[in-house]
């Protein structure tokens, strides 16, 4: 009898660790990592032998490689329905709606918006009927509660059931009703092991931040429509535009050039998409609904389109210690993103 049952609990640990469900190596470090070419296009194919990857200057050996081409991911959607998005949130709406229909028809998605106070108006499911319904009954408010969403959201993310996950935040403004100030926020994105895809809609007659208004060409980043800035200390070059971060309170950016309620600041999206790994678009007035949905379809496949780099630390992953991750490729024309640092906890 006590054979069988030992043989039953370890069939269903079994089952479980291949579903994704339970981490049996606790030891293990996972890196999502997203490769271009020098037009922007994702590149496939690679191998493990093409990374070479290091932890506080340490070569690592990559362990587990895999190219996420077909495997589904827990997705957040945190919607700014601030009274501010009155003339948008229909193209919002409905680009968002297009986005779910178009990614891996197993993910898993929650939506859930946010003004002065953070609703979810649909917890996770994978039924594009009931998210569809959920965009439908969204109404506005007042105030934008911007960081407490992203805590939340993040917080929310992690009961996900699969082990690859991202969050999708769009706003149109800067943060006004926060319990949370920015650093409380950024923190949470940092302890993190998911994607933050961030779109800043400008408000009519805005120009570009200055972010975007770079003197090289596609922007900082070196691709059209993106506006990715190395974050000091986020293991990325220094800054060109350095971002100073806000005192206590519910301060924004003092320099930054957005830094009104009536405008978005991506400085503060630029930050989030960053030190996660993912990015931050800004979407102008002209031609708003193209651009919107160019940047979620672009969202989309890239999450088709990442490889997962695994690896075993030879220190205790609960020493409590900040850690920095470096990735190089074997072809010099290759560019890489990933989340640079991971918090041993």
């Amino acid at each position: 009898m006590r054979t069988k049952l030992f043989l039953l609990s370890g069939f269903f640990l079994f089952t479980l660790a291949v579903s994704g469900q339970l981490r049996v190596d606790v030891r293990l470090v996972n890196v999502v990592a997203t490769v271009t070419d020098e037009m922007g296009r994702y590149v496939e194919g690679l191998k493990a032998s093409d990374f070479r990857l290091e932890e506080d200057g340490t070569r690592q050996e990559i362990t587990h490689f895999n190219w996420s081409n077909d495997q589904p991911v827990s997705v957040g959607i945190v919607l700014d329905t601030s009274n501010s998005m009155e003339r948008k949130i229909g193209t919002a709406t409905r680009a968002v709606d297009r986005f779910l229909r178009d990614i891996h028809i197993d993910d898993e998605i929650f939506l859930m918006t946010f003004d002065g106070s953070i609703k979810t108006r649909q917890d996770f499911t994978s039924d594009r009927e009931k998210l569809w319904s959920a965009l439908q009954r969204v109404k506005l408010g007042a105030g934008t509660s911007l960081y407490d969403a992203v805590i939340t959201g993040t917080d929310k993310l992690r009961k996900g059931k699969y082990p690859k996950k991202a969050l999708l935040l769009i706003s149109d403004g800067v943060d006004t009703a926060s319990q949370n100030d920015f650093n409380v926020a950024r923190l949470a994105v940092r302890e993190s092991e998911l994607l933050v895809y961030a779109l800043g809609i400008a408000p009519e007659g805005s120009r570009a931040p200055m972010s975007e208004r770079s003197p090289f060409p596609g922007g900082p980043g070196g691709s059209p429509g993106r506006s990715p800035i190395p974050i000091p200390g986020a293991g990325g070059a220094p800054s060109p535009f350095p971002i100073p971060l806000p005192g206590p309170g519910r301060r924004q950016f003092p320099s930054s050039p957005q830094a009104s309620l009536d405008s978005v600041d991506m400085n503060v999206l630029e930050t989030f998409g960053t030190e996660s790994g993912g990015q931050a678009w800004f979407i102008t007035p002209d031609n708003r609904r193209s651009k919107l949905q160019e940047a979620l379809d672009e969202i989309a496949a890239e999450l088709r389109s990442q490889y997962t780099l695994g690896y075993y630390p030879s220190h205790d992953l609960q020493d409590g210690k900040w850690h920095r991750i470096d990735i190089s490729l074997k072809n010099p024309n290759y560019t890489i993103r990933y989340k640079r640092e991971y918090l041993g906890k």
